[in-house]
């Protein structure tokens, strides 16, 4: 059972790696080098290490392996479903860590 189409479901998976991608480069910029603190105890320690390439590898690792699994099963509700929440959570995380960092 489809709910969303396949070229949906594609952009969904692209955005998440873009915001991906925003993420990485943002928590790189005002995390490891800025004054702000990683609030992800798993990531935290990642990224306190002496190269930001940790962190690089493991957060992609997990978001491009959370989003093969999805898309391997993208005809399944419970995948489509999943697509909708990952994007809407990393949506709204990256809105309020832009609004965050810009009304501080």
């Amino acid at each position: 059972m489809t709910v969303i189409r396949k070229k949906t479901f594609r952009i969904l998976v692209s955005a998440l790696l873009l915001f991906n991608l925003v993420d990485i480069v943002v928590s790189v910029r005002f995390i490891k080098y800025g004054q702000y603190t990683e609030n992800n105890p798993f990531m935290k320690v990642f990224l306190e290490m002496n190269s930001v390439m940790p962190f690089i590898v493991v957060k992609t690792f997990l978001i491009c392996g959370g989003l093969l699994l999805l898309y391997n099963r993208k005809g399944k509700i419970l995948s489509q479903l999943g697509i909708y929440l990952c994007f809407s959570i990393y949506w709204a995380l990256i809105v309020h860590f832009y609004y965050f960092l810009w009304s501080a």
